[in-house]
């Protein structure tokens, strides 16, 4: 199995519950649209740290094959193309268990 985990904060300018809440319905439609997606989770955080991040999200797949269906799957390119405008940085982890 292989776990995807992504955080990213909300550019300032931007209404931070709103625009959560809205990266939040589009991250978790991937669901029902990617095949190889076997588990999605998104949370939003409420640490107030330097380090931490506005949104994380954790997704799992079967192997490296599916990870790499659902990066260039055409659903999840829309949503990224999403999240680039709403983000203003990315922090991300893959690992096998």
């Amino acid at each position: 199995m292989i776990k995807h985990i992504v955080m990213w904060n909300i550019k300032e300018d931007l209404d931070l519950d709103r625009t959560r809440q809205t990266l939040k319905e589009k991250l978790e439609a991937l669901t029902h649209a990617v095949e190889s997606l076997k588990e999605l989770s998104v949370g939003f955080n409420y640490n107030t740290s330097e380090a931490k991040r506005d949104v994380v999200l954790i997704t799992s797949f079967l192997d490296k094959d599916g990870l790499d269906a659902y990066i260039v799957h055409p659903a999840h390119v829309q949503v990224g193309e999403y999240v680039r405008q709403v983000t203003k940085d990315r922090v991300v982890v893959d690992y096998e268990y």
